[in-house]
C-alpha cells in the first residue's frame, strides 16, 4: 500500500531531474573558525547531479553565503546520474567531499554499501529539519514535483485545458504531441498511465508494468521523448509539445522567462534526493559546516527557493509556506499543491529499477 502525501501538505513543517570534471579538492581558502570551534579549509567538490538553475541558484545563494562565512569555495562537479559516484566509491578514489544523490533509493543503496559517512549531530543541527527527511548518512534535498504541464496559449485556464493524467491520455479532447520523460524512474510516466487507467493511489506499487505499457501505448505515436530538465522545457518551447510530464521547477524556470505554461499538482509525483558527505571524502570537516550552514541559513533557502522552487534542504522547520514570494508558490510542492500529490515509492524502484529500465527502453525501441 502506498498513500498520498500527507507530510509536506502540512508545511508548518515545511512549512517544500539531471548532466561532468573531477578537481582537486586541495584548495587555497584560508582557513576560517566555524561557530562550531573548528576550522576548516581548502574546497569541497560537490557532486552534483542536478547542475543548471539547480547549480547557479545554490552558487548565487547558500553555497556563496557558506563561502562568504568560512573562506571555503564550493566547486561544482556536474555529473548526469550517480553512476560515477559509485564507481569511485567502489575503487577507492574519492574526489568529492559532497554528493548530491538523486533519489534516497540511490541514498539508500550508497549508505548500504559503505560508501557514506555518518552526519555529526554535534556539529550538523538536523533537530531543525522535519523528523523524516533526515537519516544518520545524508538529508533530504532538492524536493522536486512530476507534474502535469500544458501550454496555456493552446489551453487556455480560463477555459477548457488539462488537469488530470485521464486529460493527458485523451488524444481526442486535447490532440497534439506529449512530451514524456524517457526513465522510468523519475518521470512519472508509468505512474501517470496507470492512474489514467483507474488505479488508486494507494494500489499504484508495486507498479503494474504490463498494464503501464498497454497504457501507454494508446499514446505512444504521440510521446515526444525528454532526456533532461533543461530539454523538457525546450520541447515546449520549440514546439514539440503543448502537453506533457515535466518536473515542477523547470516549469516554474520556463514561466519566469516568459513561456506560457501551466502545471497541475492532482496526483503529481513527488520525490526527494539527498546530500550525503563520502566516507572517503578528502574534506569531510568542511562538508559537515557546510550542512550545518545550509540548514541554519534560512534566509538562504528562501533566496534559493526563489530562484529555483526546489528548497534546499527539502523540509526545515524555520521556514514556512507564506515566506516564499506568492509567484513561485504555485511550483512549490507545498501546502494545497501536495494535498493529492503521491510519493515515488524509493524502495521499490532500489529493488526493480534495473529491470524496469530495461523493460522501458526496450518498449521505446518498438
Amino acid at each position: 500500500m502506498h498513500s498520498t502525501l500527507t507530510r509536506t501538505a502540512s508545511l508548518g513543517a515545511l512549512a517544500l531531474a539531471g548532466a561532468l570534471a573531477l578537481t582537486s579538492c586541495s584548495g587555497g581558502a584560508d582557513a576560517a573558525d566555524s561557530e562550531s570551534g573548528g576550522d576548516i579549509s581548502g574546497e569541497i567538490l560537490f557532486y552534483d547531479t542536478s547542475g543548471g538553475d539547480v547549480w547557479e541558484g545554490l552558487n548565487d545563494t547558500l553555497f556563496a553565503d557558506f563561502t562568504e562565512e568560512t573562506g571555503v569555495k564550493v566547486v561544482d562537479d556536474y555529473n548526469e546520474a550517480s553512476t560515477k559516484f559509485f564507481a569511485g566509491a567502489q575503487n577507492g578514489a574519492v574526489d568529492w567531499s559532497l554528493v548530491f544523490l538523486p533519489s534516497l533509493s540511490d541514498a539508500q543503496q550508497a549508505a548500504d554499501d559503505g560508501y557514506l559517512a555518518e552526519i555529526d549531530t554535534s556539529i550538523v543541527p538536523v533537530d531543525q529539519l522535519v523528523e523524516g527527511t533526515y537519516s544518520k548518512t545524508g538529508i533530504e534535498v532538492g524536493t522536486f514535483g512530476m507534474v502535469l504541464a500544458w501550454n496555456t496559449d493552446t489551453w487556455p485556464v480560463d477555459e477548457e485545458h488539462p488537469e488530470t493524467w485521464e486529460d493527458l491520455y485523451d488524444t481526442e479532447a486535447f490532440p497534439g504531441q506529449r512530451c514524456l520523460f524517457n526513465n522510468p524512474q523519475y518521470g512519472w510516466t508509468l505512474e501517470s498511465a496507470l492512474l489514467a487507467d483507474g488505479v488508486a493511489a494507494d494500489d499504484l506499487y508495486p507498479l503494474d508494468t504490463d498494464r503501464a505499457f498497454e497504457k501507454l501505448g494508446t499514446i505512444k505515436d504521440n510521446v515526444t521523448w525528454w532526456s533532461s530538465g533543461a530539454q523538457s522545457i525546450e520541447s515546449f518551447e520549440n514546439g514539440s509539445c503543448d502537453l506533457g510530464i515535466v518536473w515542477a521547477n523547470r516549469a516554474f524556470t520556463a514561466s519566469q522567462n516568459g513561456f506560457p505554461i501551466s502545471v497541475s499538482w492532482d496526483q503529481a509525483g513527488y520525490a526527494n534526493s539527498v546530500w550525503a558527505i563520502p566516507a572517503d571524502a578528502p574534506n569531510p570537516e568542511a562538508a559537515q559546516q557546510l550542512l550545518k550552514s545550509v540548514i541554519e541559513n534560512t534566509e538562504g533557502q528562501v533566496a534559493f527557493a526563489s530562484q529555483v522552487p526546489t528548497p534546499i534542504p527539502a523540509a526545515s522547520t524555520g521556514v514556512g509556506v507564506g515566506d516564499f514570494p506568492e509567484d513561485i508558490q504555485p511550483f512549490l510542492p507545498v501546502g494545497e499543491n501536495t494535498e493529492t500529490a503521491i510519493t515515488l515509492d524509493a524502495d521499490y524502484y532500489k529493488e526493480n529499477n534495473t529491470e524496469l529500465t530495461d523493460q522501458f527502453n526496450r518498449w521505446v525501441a518498438q
